[in-house]
């Protein structure tokens, strides 16, 4: 008797907006290069992070499009190709769990646990003052995931985020 295996499909439609989100965010990362890296930080990229808030689906397009733009990086290793993909996704899902209920509180949480990961990273690896670093890259953090806030909203009204 053969067993059938039940595979999950993928929705090809999901898929590309998965790809598409990852090279958006590494190709607004790189675009910015050095201001993209170190511990004072500013990733435009960084506001398509809101978009987990409304679907979950996008956390692997974050996920790969810090992988490819942390390539990039004066800093590249296994800190910023393991630990920062990681730790945006375990942030968007994080993010995405409250901020189903309070938006501000999921975008908030992203951008603290980006700063924190990042600022850990760059103390480990290249020194830098641990708080400092946190801080420096949470003022980042804090102006450019809300900006992703409105637009998020406005894909879903479109019905391009469903």
């Amino acid at each position: 008797m053969k067993m059938r295996q039940r595979v999950a499909k993928i929705n090809p439609r999901t898929l590309a907006l998965v790809a598409l989100i990852a090279a958006l965010y590494a190709a607004l990362t790189i675009a910015i290069a050095p201001l993209s890296y170190g511990p004072i930080q500013f990733r435009i990229s960084e506001a398509l992070k809101a978009l987990v808030l409304i679907q979950p689906w996008a956390i692997p397009g974050i996920v790969v499009g810090t992988f490819v733009a942390n390539l990039f990086s004066p800093y590249v290793g296994a800190w910023e190709l393991v630990w920062m993909p990681l730790t945006d996704g375990l942030g968007g899902l994080m993010a995405w769990w409250i901020g189903r209920r309070w938006p501000w509180a999921g975008l908030t949480l992203y951008a603290l646990t980006t700063a924190g990961a990042v600022g850990l990273m760059l103390h480990l690896v290249a020194g830098f003052p641990l708080w400092l670093t946190i801080g420096t890259v949470l003022v980042g953090e804090i102006v450019c995931i809300p900006l992703g806030w409105p637009i998020a909203k406005r894909l879903r009204a479109w019905g391009l985020l469903r």
